[in-house]
């Protein structure tokens, strides 16, 4: 074995215990990344900026009968068809989010309303959403927050006039129990006040004239009535008997 031979195993016997330790480096701080932090690197905020929130404040108010989600996922509201590639739509929607969903008691979401930011929202995510939630049933709106819609316009958008008529109706049974409680209220009342009456008519007059005056009138005949007579004196102060 000559010299060059000896000098170029062993400068690949070098290379291989650099490749080695180079490695079993890699390997310590990807699992050293991996590791779970004692102490975590962040904070609590808030899933909405004071412009959204005042939007879902009146989103609650207007769909007082719903509940409004906030930056739910489509994926968490839609699924595939059962011969389509789940996988594949799903990672191409996953980060696609409505700003609100509006979702009914049953947990069926019927609408999607976006608040887009300063910039604008882009015409392809509009498009793709509109498309997408179209094809699902769900009605999707995008707000302008300067210039909000009539509450009942938004209603008939998203819930369809049926829906609407049906929540007038609703409405209009409660305001009806709600004046049968009052007026059966109001007889109740009105019935104990005339038994009281009666009653009080029917004390009177078993009472004398005099029980019919006041007490301070009353107190005041007693005490005149309890008192000594007067003494009756002269004019130069001599009793007269």
């Amino acid at each position: 074995m000559t010299m060059n031979t000896e000098w170029l195993l062993a400068g690949l016997c070098l290379l291989t215990l650099v490749c080695a330790w180079f490695g079993l480096w890699l390997h310590g701080s990807a699992r050293k990344t991996k590791r779970i932090p004692k102490h975590w690197p962040l904070h609590a905020r808030g899933l909405v900026n004071k412009e959204e929130l005042r939007i879902w404040r009146w989103l609650s108010d207007t769909f007082d009968d719903h509940h409004v989600m906030i930056k739910m996922p489509v994926t968490r509201f839609t699924r595939p068809n059962a011969s389509e590639n789940g996988r594949h739509l799903y990672d191409l929607l996953k980060n696609t989010n409505c700003t609100f969903s509006i979702c009914a008691n049953d947990g069926h979401v019927v609408g999607c309303v976006d608040v887009p930011k300063s910039f604008g929202l882009p015409q392809k995510t509009r498009d793709l959403k509109e498309s997408l939630l179209e094809q699902c049933g769900i009605s999707y709106i995008v707000l302008n927050p300067g210039r909000l819609p009539a509450p009942a316009d938004i209603r008939d958008e998203i819930l369809g006039e049926v829906a609407a008529r049906a929540r007038h109706l609703k409405r209009e049974e409660a305001a009806i129990e709600a004046a049968r409680v009052n007026l059966r209220r109001t007889l109740v009342q009105q019935r104990r006040m005339r038994q009281f009456r009666s009653i009080y008519e029917k004390g009177d007059n078993n009472h004398t004239i005099s029980s019919d005056m006041p007490s301070q009138w009353q107190d005041a005949f007693l005490i005149q009535a309890n008192s000594l007579p007067a003494e009756l004196r002269t004019a130069d102060g001599c009793r007269l008997a």
